[in-house]
């Protein structure tokens, strides 16, 4: 017991700790801490939604590995059998002329030049349902997106520009040109009478 200025009495308690004791609590404190924190409930519940993250992630890189070997395999039996259609369309044209040839020994004139008109008939058709179309040309105005004019030649009959003749016909697929046609452009008449512009495009 002690008095203090004042003179009233007060009571005293030993704060002498023992050195090194302050680290000891501290440690045990936390070790505590820490294995309360490892056994929760809540630290079990997120471990296992990592793990399960963790496989979710894998399965989707094996799911997206797996697409890119389909993706390059289709892609590369598109473009080897990207003819396949067109094909199996001339088989018939294929067995006509098979048909023709075997009977040209035996047959008549106009028996082959029918086989060749059927089989003429077939590869068009065949051609066609494929998207192929024939560029008209005579007649027509010249485009030189879809004609190729091999010469100009004068012409009463025709405005300048009109296309007189087709000299080999053009082809395109769907919108694009295949082949143009090669024409013979009107052109004004000359007063000399001259016939052709020997002219070509290359």
């Amino acid at each position: 017991m002690t008095k203090n200025k004042s003179g009233t009495t007060e009571s005293t308690v030993d704060q002498t700790i023992e050195p090194g004791a302050d680290k000891k609590i501290g440690a045990n404190a936390q070790a505590d801490a820490g294995t309360e924190s490892a056994g929760s409930p809540a630290t079990s519940e997120l471990q296992a939604r990592i793990e399960s993250l963790e496989d979710a992630l894998l399965r989707a890189k094996a799911d997206y590995q797996n697409f890119q070997r389909r993706a390059t395999t289709e892609r590369i039996d598109a473009v080897r059998y990207a003819n396949a259609e067109l094909m199996r369309s001339l088989l018939n044209a294929m067995d006509d002329f098979d048909r023709t040839l075997a009977a040209s020994n035996d047959a008549t004139l106009d028996a082959i030049v029918a086989g060749v008109r059927l089989v003429y008939e077939n590869l068009q058709k065949a051609l066609t349902d494929n998207g192929l179309e024939i560029i008209e040309a005579r007649g027509k105005t010249f485009d030189p997106a879809i004609h190729q004019a091999l010469m100009q030649q004068p012409s009463d009959e025709c405005a300048p520009g009109t296309v007189i003749e087709q000299v080999t016909r053009g082809y395109r697929l769907r919108d694009r040109v295949l082949r143009p046609a090669r024409v013979i452009v009107a052109k004004a008449a000359d007063d000399g009478g001259q016939k052709a512009d020997t002219k070509t495009d290359s």
